[in-house]
């Protein structure tokens, strides 16, 4: 058989080329260095121009966001949450109970404190309800689309017949959820989340979860006010 750039009956085959390198060892094209691929190739310039200019657009978006910062509203998350809870609308019918524990915690995305503790009924020492409060506040995102979605799901959400109400005057938003034998109201004040909440026991007589929800908003705003003074 002939060797050459014609190959057996006829067929015309693409010739071989072979160059001798340094080192004497041939070197063979690159079977996918085509013209045609040259041609569809964009230059490394315009590809590495593209990825920088793509990366300052993102960064500059970024550091918009970082310099405008999150809405706190000067509050500030305290390790003696329950200290600064002063109840002066629930205390008109419970006591405090011997047993609170406040706890906080923060990271880059949301500090957090909350506070959980017993009360007594004003003629006895027996636990009448519990009570639990939280203040979050979010540093990193925007919870404003989360807490309207958590308030038109609430009564979804949550089993047995759930009341929810708007509640004026609290933060930039606020609402009030009345559930069985709890009552809990949600603020939105900035970035700046509160949440405090009463379950009423079989010994609370005839405190009502619904009588709570004036006295349960009250204290949320009265706690407002404590976790944003200096």
């Amino acid at each position: 058989m002939e060797n050459g750039p014609w190959a057996a009956g006829g067929a015309i085959s693409e010739p071989e080329l072979v160059v001798s390198g340094p080192a004497g060892s041939p070197v063979r094209p690159d079977p996918l260095d085509s013209p045609q691929r040259r041609r569809g190739r964009r230059p490394l310039g315009a590809l590495l121009v593209g990825a920088l200019a793509a990366s300052a657009v993102w960064g500059a978006g970024l550091y918009a966001f970082g310099a405008q910062g999150p809405d706190l509203r000067g509050y500030r998350v305290s390790d003696r949450l329950c200290s600064l809870l002063a109840m002066p609308h629930l205390a008109t019918v419970f006591d405090r109970g011997s047993r609170w524990e406040s706890t906080r915690s923060t990271s880059e995305a949301v500090d957090t404190a909350d506070c959980s503790g017993d009360l007594e009924r004003k003629e006895g020492t027996a636990r009448a309800a519990t009570l639990s409060a939280s203040v979050v506040l979010h540093k990193r995102t925007d919870p404003g689309a989360e807490f309207d979605a958590a308030r038109t799901t609430a009564a979804e959400r949550i089993p047995g017949r759930a009341e929810v109400r708007t509640a004026k005057g609290l933060g930039d938003r606020a609402y009030t959820v009345v559930h069985g034998r709890t009552a809990t109201v949600h603020v939105l004040d900035g970035d700046a989340e509160f949440t405090l909440s009463v379950s009423a026991g079989p010994s609370a007589g005839r405190v009502t979860p619904e009588r709570l929800r004036p006295l349960v908003a009250g204290d949320a705003a009265a706690l407002m006010r404590r976790v944003g003074s200096p």
